[in-house]
């Protein structure tokens, strides 16, 4: 991934499409989702989005922030447990895409 090569503004902007992108994601778990399913879902999709910011807001004062494998493991651990590491995967794709 090209995450780890970014400068910290860069991290910033390719987590803040990741983001974006996951918020589209919310949508369809509600449409292609047991109500059940849908609540896990979009809770998982909240911890991911809590991650996120708080990184970005991390790596704007460069205080307080995970290293980069440990905030991915943990990203892609939330993911895991509430079944949405394909938008998570999804999301990468579209922030590589965006992100220089």
């Amino acid at each position: 991934m090209k995450f780890a090569g970014l400068t910290l503004a860069g991290k910033q902007v390719f987590l803040a499409h990741l983001g974006s992108d996951l918020t589209i994601s919310g949508r369809a778990f509600i449409l292609d989702r047991r109500v059940e399913d849908a609540f896990a879902a979009l809770a998982g999709l909240n911890e991911l989005q809590h991650q996120v910011l708080s990184q970005i807001g991390a790596l704007g004062t460069d205080a307080g922030r995970y290293p980069d494998d440990v905030f991915w493991a943990i990203l892609e651990g939330m993911a895991a447990k509430h079944s949405i590491a394909g938008a998570l995967a999804d999301a990468i794709v579209f922030a590589s895409s965006r992100s220089s």
